[in-house]
C-alpha cells in the first residue's frame, strides 16, 4: 500500500519531470533520476544520470525557439513493488505551441511512461523511465 504523502510526493515527481523539460532546465531534469537510472525514448536511451543529462541537452539543443513544448501527464497509476520502489504508468499529452499570440496549438503525440520510482535520501527519483507510443494499454499491474 502507498501512503497519500508518498503518492503525493511521486505525483509530483511526474509534474517536476514535465516543468523541468518544459522550460528547457535541463538539469533540474536529470537531478531527478537516480546514479543508476534508465531513460528509454523511441529517439534514444540513456543510461547513468551523466547519460541522462547529456540526452537531455541534446533534445533541447534542437528545440525551435519560437516554439513552446508542452508535456501534460495524465491517468497516473501507482503500484508498488517494495516499500521503496512504486511502479508507475501515466500517459503523456505532448503539444508543440506558438509564442506569438494568438497561440496556436499542435498536438503531436500521446505515449505512455512505464517508470520505476525509487526511494532515495532527497525523496523519489527515476530508477527507470521508459517512454513508449506503442505499448499496450494493459493494467496488469495495477489491479
Amino acid at each position: 500500500m502507498i501512503d497519500e504523502a508518498d503518492r503525493l510526493a511521486i505525483h509530483e515527481l511526474l509534474a517536476r519531470y514535465c516543468h523541468s523539460i518544459d522550460s528547457a532546465r535541463g538539469e533540474l531534469c536529470a537531478a531527478l533520476f537516480t546514479e543508476d537510472a534508465t531513460l528509454e525514448t523511441p529517439v534514444g536511451v540513456a543510461e547513468g544520470k551523466a547519460a541522462i543529462q547529456a540526452w537531455i541537452d541534446e533534445r533541447l539543443a534542437l528545440r525551435q525557439p519560437e516554439i513552446q513544448v508542452r508535456h501534460a501527464v495524465l491517468t497516473i497509476l501507482l503500484a508498488p513493488l517494495d516499500s521503496d520502489r512504486v511502479r508507475v504508468r501515466s500517459t503523456l499529452l505532448y503539444t508543440w505551441e506558438t509564442r506569438e499570440i494568438p497561440r496556436e496549438v499542435d498536438v503531436k503525440s500521446t505515449v505512455i511512461y512505464e517508470d520505476v520510482v525509487r526511494r532515495t535520501p532527497e525523496g523519489w527519483r527515476f530508477a527507470s523511465r521508459k517512454c513508449d507510443t506503442q505499448l499496450p494499454l494493459d493494467d496488469v499491474y495495477f489491479r
